[in-house]
């Protein structure tokens, strides 16, 4: 809570008169699976420029990311948990079931557990929220105390891929479900700037072509991913900022490459270039 207190005067180094009340900046991280690399270049973007980060919520991938961040708030230790360590990462899908899922988790909870130990909530050094979903009663679960580790599988519970993750009795899978871009629980943080990282944009041409129609596949899948498209813009309704990364929307390819071609590190530029664009806004805003 101090380290929280000292951060109110004191921004990327930069010394805050006490009575001068600065704007309070949120930052919502959306849902995306292997794509929220990018969320990654979005917070380098904004540290380099001196952009502060009041807020954290994220779910999904997002709440991988939020989380480290939050709790070390160190760039070198998010690149290390985030887009490195692939063969640990990989590890933790050969745990298969057909039970509720793929993939049982609970490789990625001991991994979890490994790298973030006992951290909880309250030792973060950022404020940060991790969105998961109840499956039984479809309400968003927004974790806000406690430890860290079971939050997080909970949110990153991809439906049919891990099955459901267990907290205080209930059923929790992937935050994105619900709200893949929890721009209204960054809000209720307190936040008065709030900038979304929006990965679920699948509006552009080239994703569908004609030809496409005949394909069962090709149609199940666009008809998903405009839900998530309409559902993530839905959420994004609050924000000062919206940042859509030009990431591929191909999850399967997009995987097999960070694996096996290991381009976390495009991801994450594009992610940078993506918030390069709104720092002159994000400046004015802040009053700079």
């Amino acid at each position: 809570m101090i380290q929280r207190r000292i951060r109110k005067y004191i921004v990327s180094g930069v010394y805050m008169p006490i009575g001068k009340k600065r704007k309070k900046v949120g930052l919502a991280l959306g849902s995306g699976g292997i794509r929220g690399l990018a969320h990654v270049g979005v917070i380098k973007c904004l540290c380099r420029h001196g952009i502060p980060i009041d807020y954290i919520a994220g779910a999904s991938i997002g709440a991988w990311v939020g989380a480290h961040y939050a709790l070390f708030e160190d760039i070198p230790r998010l690149e290390q948990f985030t887009v490195g360590k692939r063969l640990e990462k990989l590890n933790t899908f050969f745990e298969l079931t057909l039970k509720g899922g793929i993939v049982k988790g609970t490789k990625v909870q001991r991994l979890l557990d490994n790298w973030l130990g006992s951290a909880d909530f309250e030792s973060t050094k950022i404020p940060v929220r991790i969105s998961a979903a109840d499956i039984i009663t479809g309400s968003e679960v927004v974790f806000s105390r406690g430890k860290l580790s079971p939050a997080l599988r909970a949110s990153m519970s991809v439906p049919s891929v891990f099955i459901p993750g267990v907290v205080d009795g209930r059923f929790l899978i992937d935050g994105g479900v619900v709200n893949p871009v929890p721009v209204s629980v960054v809000k209720e943080m307190g936040a008065d700037i709030i900038i979304a990282v929006n990965l679920d944009n699948y509006s552009r041409e080239g994703l569908f072509a004609a030809d496409d129609v005949e394909s069962l596949p090709r149609v199940t899948t666009r008809s998903i991913d405009l839900l998530r498209h309409h559902l993530a813009r839905h959420c994004c309704r609050g924000a000062q900022i919206v940042i859509e990364p030009n990431n591929a929307h191909d999850e399967l390819s997009s995987w097999k490459n960070y694996f096996i071609n290991n381009i976390g590190e495009e991801h994450m530029k594009r992610g940078d270039e993506a918030a390069e664009v709104f720092i002159p806004r994000l400046k004015k805003l802040l009053g700079r």
